[in-house]
């Protein structure tokens, strides 16, 4: 068995409303294994994304994560600060949200989006730093990755935004990759080419992926 990366346990996170707390994670305990692809599967509105965003901390105010331990290499994310935590968020542990729309910044290129997270955490710059973007844009499928670059989010198909979203995400050298219903808005065709794609890149940068889904097919 390969060493556990990531261990959830008795996790309770709750909204604080004007009409008191709802409990919208309720004990939730799982590990993941370096390595390999974890399906967490409920209908919508069981708390699939509440954990997922418990596990980055990126709750809104109104949150509380009132329960439990979130062990990544060792260490209780939900007791670490602030600045600890922007620094494993994104290269340590990467997110693929369901809206690949909402992901992009519709006002910069397709291009200097990747670009940004390899220059943030790989340390590349200039041409060394556009050269792996290219190589990003060609492994995630996207042909004519130099005529891509320079193009915005509004001039991609959906699926398209989708593997664009996945290279940013891995471009961060995450060690795990959390997928959030990231293939809920395409059609059924392009559904099995993203979670072909994410096996390819499971493979090729040695991730570990948490795949969150309503689907029992996508799992």
């Amino acid at each position: 068995m390969s060493e556990t990366i990531l261990k959830v346990e008795d996790l309770k996170t709750s909204f604080m409303t004007s009409s008191g707390e709802v409990q919208a994670v309720r004990g939730v305990s799982f590990e993941v294994h370096k390595g390999e692809i974890l399906g967490i599967v409920g209908e919508s509105g069981s708390g699939k994304s509440v954990t997922s965003m418990s596990i980055l901390r990126l709750l809104a105010d109104t949150a509380r994560i009132k329960n439990g331990k979130i062990e990544f290499e060792g260490t209780d994310l939900t007791k670490v600060s602030d600045k600890q935590m922007r620094e494993i968020r994104g290269q340590k542990i990467a997110m693929v949200f369901q809206d690949p729309m909402t992901s992009l910044n519709p006002l910069k290129t397709i291009g200097k989006q990747i670009q940004e997270a390899v220059e943030l955490h790989q340390g590349l710059k200039g041409k060394a730093a556009k050269e792996k973007t290219l190589e990003y844009l060609r492994d995630v499928g996207i042909t004519d990755a130099e005529k891509r670059f320079d193009q915005y989010p509004h001039e991609f198909s959906g699926g398209m935004r989708q593997r664009v979203v996945i290279a940013i995400a891995v471009a961060c050298n995450p060690q795990i990759l959390i997928c959030d219903e990231p293939t809920t808005a395409l059609d059924v065709t392009i559904q099995a080419q993203i979670l072909e794609l994410l096996k390819e890149m499971r493979v090729k940068y040695n991730l570990t992926i948490i795949l969150i889904t309503h689907d029992l097919g996508v799992v």
